[in-house]
């Protein structure tokens, strides 16, 4: 007798795998643009350091000590790209880790500066305008 395989016909570890040629040729170049609305992610494997991930753990847990909020490592790495990609920095001319990371610390700082001055100049404790 038989039996029916775990995998089915599609996903048979022993079909073809290579690339076929559409049998009808197009000449439109398909784009796929995302509903209003919809989320598409990608899945992104990412290697760092053992101390970066010490420190994303430790934010984690100071995080959630602090708000009681429980946050992941890879919502904090979201955060920070998306906090870059808002900022409007250009990041073009780095050719190197290091370099982007240092343009990044240099920008974080002098707003960090900035926005001391502007509280001591006004006397408040209050955020300066435009600041984060």
């Amino acid at each position: 007798m038989k039996t029916k395989s775990r995998l089915g016909k599609k996903d048979s570890i022993f079909t073809d795998t290579t690339l076929r040629k559409p049998t009808t040729p197009t000449s439109e170049v398909a784009v796929i643009t995302p509903q209003v609305g919809s989320s598409i992610e990608n899945k992104l494997t990412v290697i760092i350091p053992p101390d970066q991930v010490a420190f994303l753990d430790r934010l984690c847990l100071d995080i959630r000590a602090k708000t009681k909020a429980k946050i992941r490592r890879t919502e904090i790495i979201r955060a920070l790209v998306a906090g870059v990609h808002a900022s409007g920095l250009d990041l073009t001319a780095y050719g190197t880790e290091a370099d982007i990371a240092n343009a990044i610390h240099n920008c974080l700082k002098d707003r960090s500066a900035l926005q001391s001055y502007q509280q001591a100049r006004t006397g408040c404790k209050t955020r300066a305008k435009g600041m984060v």
